[in-house]
């Protein structure tokens, strides 16, 4: 008899099996594996022969007894002559950057798994098929500059500059109407990128700086170019002007109209977020826009996790709408009518809700990865008896 033994569930981005024994066996009587990267040993393989063992990954690494497992969170950098002292398994998540002659480095590592993007150079694409990639992979030319991110042109840069190709990930930005673009010519100058914005001014002189896969947008004269600009508030007007030329989304928020008032000229290449009741002030100012998205209420956005409860929406009786926010649970006291009144949810990741919130949610919801119900499992196993279960939730797990 084993109903003395439990079964262990684990839910994570690496398991690590290379350090499994008998012994950390022995209290399970099954195993179910939920993970981005399982690394096992041949003698980890042969152990889990003994019991029922379910994998679920998106890969599955075989490595030598003794391989070293190093995680890598955000940016991390390969480069020449840093080829790890013994057998390593690198993972990274978040963003790889491969440097030019990094050949025998790459070579050094037992493998290398990526939950995110990777920039290598060109020569090193026959090398690449060591390197597992849940993401994005970019190739940028040996001879160049690799700046990750966006460029910014100015009067220091141009200074700077070397005969060289640049290749930027991001967009660069030619916004100063007075800068020397002659001295970047003649310098030999050159970019390699997807978009590139150029001052009405320069344009002409510039483009000789990029390829024509670029794809190149003015910006009017009198306009000023802010990056940075997330939101509107008067502090922009009284930095920039009252013309605003912004290279992503924006968002007007419920208290901006005397701020809409004071613009001359907006363009957003992105789209535009605003309250409902300031539609008419803001199409008042003739702006330029590639989409338009309207909120009743109050707007939460870019949150990781959001909890609603009633409170929250007594807090907000005009409404609450919930955007871009990555997991939403709603708690059981907030009814259906509640919801179709008063909640909007547009580009969640999940929602979890309880019993009776879940038709109400699929009307007011857009773009949403997922609604479920809590405690519901829709694959419910039927057993003869009960079998204790242990689960484990972790970013990292090694036996």
């Amino acid at each position: 008899m084993t109903n003395h033994l439990k079964k262990l569930t684990i839910n994570t981005a690496l398991c690590d099996m290379t350090g499994l024994t008998e012994d950390s066996l022995a209290p399970y009587s099954g195993m179910e594996i939920n993970a981005s990267v399982i690394v096992l040993s041949t003698e980890a393989k042969k152990l889990l022969t003994r019991i029922p063992v379910a994998m679920n990954a998106a890969a599955i690494v075989q490595v030598a007894e003794g391989t070293q497992i190093s995680i890598k969170n955000g940016k991390f950098e390969i480069a020449g002559g840093e080829a790890p002292q013994q057998p390593t398994l690198l993972m990274v998540n978040g963003k790889l950057i491969i440097r030019t002659g990094s050949q025998e480095t790459l070579k050094g590592y037992a493998g290398i798994q990526v939950n995110g993007k990777v920039l290598y150079p060109k020569s090193l694409e026959g090398l690449m098929a060591r390197v597992q990639i849940n993401g994005k992979s970019v190739a940028y030319p040996d001879e160049a500059i690799l700046i990750d991110g966006k460029l910014r042109v100015d009067a220091l840069f141009i200074l700077r500059a070397k005969d060289a190709l640049y290749f930027v990930t991001g967009s660069v930005a030619i916004a100063e109407e007075n800068l020397d673009i002659q001295a970047l010519l003649q310098k030999g100058v050159r970019f390699m990128t997807d978009k590139a914005y150029l001052n009405e001014k320069a344009l002409a002189h510039a483009l000789p700086l990029f390829d024509d896969k670029t794809q190149i947008t003015s910006i009017p004269q009198g306009f000023a170019f802010v990056e940075e600009a997330e939101t509107l508030a008067d502090d922009l007007i009284r930095q920039h002007g009252a013309k605003l030329f912004i290279p992503n989304n924006l968002v007007i928020e419920d208290n901006q109209e005397g701020t809409l008032k004071k613009l001359e000229g907006l363009i957003v290449t992105g789209s535009v977020t605003l309250p409902l009741h300031l539609q008419d002030a803001f199409l008042a100012t003739r702006p330029q826009y590639k989409k338009l998205k309207t909120y009743k209420g109050r707007l939460l956005r870019d949150r990781g996790t959001l909890t609603i409860d009633p409170h929250m929406l007594r807090q907000h009786p005009e409404g609450l709408t919930v955007e871009d926010c990555g997991a939403v649970t709603l708690e059981e006291a907030i009814s259906g009518q509640d919801i179709l009144e008063m909640l909007t949810l547009r580009d969640c990741g999940a929602v979890l809700c309880h019993e009776g919130q879940k038709s109400a949610l699929e009307q007011v919801s857009s773009d949403v990865g997922a609604i479920r119900v809590i405690g519901q499992n829709p694959q419910e196993e039927t057993q003869e008896e009960e079998i204790p279960r242990e689960t484990i939730n972790t970013a990292y797990y090694a036996f």
